[in-house]
């Protein structure tokens, strides 16, 4: 590690992240050897995860702080030996000590852990990168629980043979067995992909409302990936994507093996303009691991460098018309009174009086004549008498007294719905108050 060219002068450390207590000033004082060792292009170590260990002795990881591009980067930092000392402690005058208070040289990078395998390398590098679980429990570095889960699957892959280990195996076994170490080679071995494209719709523009479908490919699996778009809008997941959540801006995606899987992500918006989607992501990588050591008797610590690995970034982008605003007033000349009342100015062509007025000619009902033809004197025949209708008032007759046609007196006799029988005599004719019958009287 190459030497400041210029030397810092002494600094409060800032805090490790989802630090849960107050760490003391002498723990956070960057001065005297301390100082000189950061300025060396050492990692200082600072305290540990908790408060419950002496300023000698510390839980496991320790927060440590070392000089990135002449930043002061405060990061945790994970045992890879079980039955070490963290070596990690400082005494009452801020000197770095072990746990016996004997005095400790710097804390200096180290190559990586020589008990280790390269797939072992490969499995924590991947864990200090990424969230796991460990009986339901999230591993990360944002709480005292969260850190414990990485450094106890941690210890899982470096010390999983460790007698001191032994009440430890069937918890390892249940979280981060033979089946998810492999899994988790693969993803290290494999050529990280990440590109994004433009779905629906392929070229063009979208009217504003419309939905706006990219299509996010990777294998960067059981890692999360930054999402956004711009302008505030707002991304999901969708279409047949069940092997995707999005969370925030984190997209994580589960899967194995180098093949990369599709994602599609839609995004609408009311407003016009151009809108972004870009995905970001730091590549899963040993190389991403900074190693440190404060001597053989002590801890091997492995910590992820989150200032120097370079983002994996892709982007696509789709514009969205501005909806016409003046349609309504563009519309309504088109629809002109004039244009609709011209067919009015011609209505009375259609409707002129000059149609043809058919006179109302009253109806006059002719009564035909039927002229009484003397026939054959036809015998006497018994005539079967209708029930005669019930008795009403009689009708006054009206006019001269009717002649029988054979000389002999007649009688008259009318009445509405009268039925008639007539012997020898034809129906002279329908009135419209009933039927008229001469009947002949016999004296």
């Amino acid at each position: 590690m190459p030497v400041r060219t210029a030397a810092a002068p002494a600094f409060t450390a800032g805090l490790c992240e989802g630090t849960e207590y107050t760490p003391s000033e002498q723990m956070l004082d960057i001065s005297g050897i301390r100082l000189d060792h950061y300025n060396d292009g050492n990692i200082v170590p600072m305290y540990g995860t908790t408060d419950r260990g002496t300023s000698a002795a510390v839980d496991a990881p320790v927060c440590g702080v070392r000089d990135v591009d002449g930043i002061a980067k405060s990061e945790w930092m994970y045992c890879t030996d079980f039955d070490l000392d963290p070596c990690a402690g400082v005494d009452e005058n801020g000197l770095p000590v072990d746990k016996h208070n004997d005095e400790m040289g710097a804390t200096v990078p180290s190559s990586g852990n020589p008990d280790l395998s390269a797939d072992d390398l490969a499995v924590i590098s991947w864990l200090l990168q990424n969230p796991a679980k460990l009986d339901g429990a999230v591993s990360g570095n944002g709480s005292e629980d969260a850190r414990s889960a990485r450094q106890t699957l941690v210890w899982c892959v470096s010390d999983y043979d460790n007698p001191l280990m032994a009440d430890f195996k069937s918890l390892c076994d249940r979280n981060i067995g033979d089946d998810e170490r492999a899994r988790i080679v693969e993803i290290m071995n494999v050529t990280q992909t990440l590109d994004l494209v433009r779905k629906t719709p392929a070229t063009g523009t979208l009217k504003a409302g419309e939905t706006a479908v990219f299509t996010l490919n990777t294998n960067m699996y059981r890692k999360p990936i930054n999402v956004q778009s711009s302008a505030g809008t707002e991304l999901t997941v969708c279409g047949d994507n069940a092997k995707a959540t999005l969370s925030a801006n984190q997209l994580t995606v589960d899967g194995r093996g180098d093949a990369p899987t599709a994602v599609d992500l839609c995004l609408t918006t009311a407003d016009s303009g151009d809108y972004s989607v870009t995905a970001s992501v730091i590549p899963d990588s040993v190389e991403n691991l900074h190693w440190n050591t404060a001597g053989a008797q002590c801890q091997i610590f492995a910590s992820f460098d989150t200032v120097r690995p370079a983002l994996m970034n892709a982007s696509a982008s789709v514009g969205y018309a501005a909806a016409p605003t003046t349609t309504p007033a563009t519309t309504t000349p088109a629809t002109t009174t004039p244009a609709r009342t011209t067919p009015a100015t011609t209505t009375p062509a259609t409707t002129t009086p000059a149609t043809p007025v058919v006179p109302i000619v009253p109806i006059v009902p002719i009564v035909p004549v039927v002229p009484v033809v003397p026939g054959a004197p036809v015998p006497s025949q018994p005539v079967a008498t209708p029930a005669a209708p019930a008795p009403s008032a009689p009708k006054q007759a009206t006019g001269p007294r009717p002649v029988a046609i054979d000389g002999g007196a007649a009688e008259q006799n009318s009445g509405r719905n009268v039925a008639v029988a007539v012997t020898g005599l034809g129906l002279v004719g329908m009135a419209a108050a009933g039927a008229v019958a001469l009947r002949r009287k016999r004296s």
